[in-house]
């Protein structure tokens, strides 16, 4: 993740703020179905720009990190993404939102 977004500070679980110009990339675990034999494990993916960043730069990085996953077919792990989803931080910070699902085995 890191390669894909360089200049993003990667952070799972949950948004840690900081300084109001530094980019954040959090990975969130969302509920997923039960354990079965094949797994469906969901994330969130949520990119929060700076306070003086484009409105569109959340929304590049998101297609960028689809169009990777889209790519990406030698792992032993499917993810399907959705739709991004724009929206403002409370202090008017661009994000871009994407839920992933993932199959593995």
């Amino acid at each position: 993740m890191q390669l894909l977004l360089p200049g993003w500070r990667l952070q799972f679980g949950k948004w840690t703020d900081g300084t109001k110009t530094d980019r954040y990339a959090v990975i969130k675990p969302m509920a997923g179905l039960p354990i079965e034999l094949v797994r469906r494990p969901q994330f969130s993916l949520i990119l929060i720009a700076g306070l003086n960043d484009p409105a569109t730069l959340p929304n590049e990085a998101a297609e960028a990190v689809i169009q990777a996953m889209l790519a990406d077919t030698e792992d032993p792990m499917f993810m399907q993404p959705g739709e991004p989803v724009p929206w403002f931080t409370d202090d008017g910070r661009p994000v871009a939102e994407i839920s992933i699902q993932t199959i593995t085995d």
